[in-house]
């Protein structure tokens, strides 16, 4: 079997560590690359053919969904599970709508990445199976939309705003003018019907987006 070469893209260095050190129990994967930085992650992936790459959806200075795109816009074939310790009703939801091929809970147990990542090298998905239970039933509404009101762009930045970010520490985070963070702004108070950043928290709360 040829080898598999991965990436593990995770803003948090125990959780890249772990992961390795987890996949390296199976002799036909290669990880390649372990590192925050997208930079070197796009890099990577221009000069050489990469199988996976496990991504992070909470990314230090993107959201995982906009570097989905660009990864795909590299490597059109290169599968992706996402990974987050955020809400999964949400996130898995919008990682099948986005194209990706799996998604795996950060709370989960680690050996649910190690069996997510055997079965997408081995030509499958890996998704909650709560998630695809309510896909089957509802496949065109949920495939379309779902209840959050906010695109993946303006949910990183509600996210940044409820931990105490200033629009131009968000702008610099995400290498956007303080102009475009006003628009997000407000946008998410508009679309969410809240006036101010303690009921922009109490909202991020109830959907386990903190």
């Amino acid at each position: 079997m040829k080898t598999a070469s991965v990436i593990i893209m995770d803003e948090h260095p125990l959780i890249r560590m772990s992961i390795e050190v987890l996949l390296k129990n199976n002799k036909n994967i290669n990880v390649v690359l372990n590192t925050d930085d997208g930079h070197k992650v796009l890099s990577y992936i221009r000069k050489h053919n990469v199988e996976l790459v496990i991504l992070d959806i909470e990314l230090p200075n993107s959201d995982g969904f906009t570097f989905f795109k660009r990864i795909k816009e590299i490597r059109p074939n290169t599968q992706v599970l996402f990974l987050s310790s955020k809400s999964e009703s949400f996130y898995a939801g919008r990682a099948i709508r986005a194209g990706a091929n799996g998604f795996v809970s950060k709370k989960t147990d680690l050996n649910e990445i190690y069996n997510a990542v055997e079965m997408l090298l081995a030509g499958y998905s890996f998704f909650p199976s709560e998630i695809l239970i309510q896909f089957n039933q509802f496949p065109r509404r949920l495939r379309e939309r779902d209840d959050m009101p906010l695109s993946n762009r303006e949910v990183t930045v509600l996210r940044y705003l409820a931990n105490g970010l200033s629009n131009k520490e968000i702008a610099k985070q995400l290498l956007l003018s303080n102009k475009t963070i006003s628009a997000h702004k407000s946008n998410i108070f508009s679309k969410l019907g809240v006036h101010s950043i303690v009921e922009l928290i109490d909202y991020a709360k109830a959907h386990e987006l903190l």
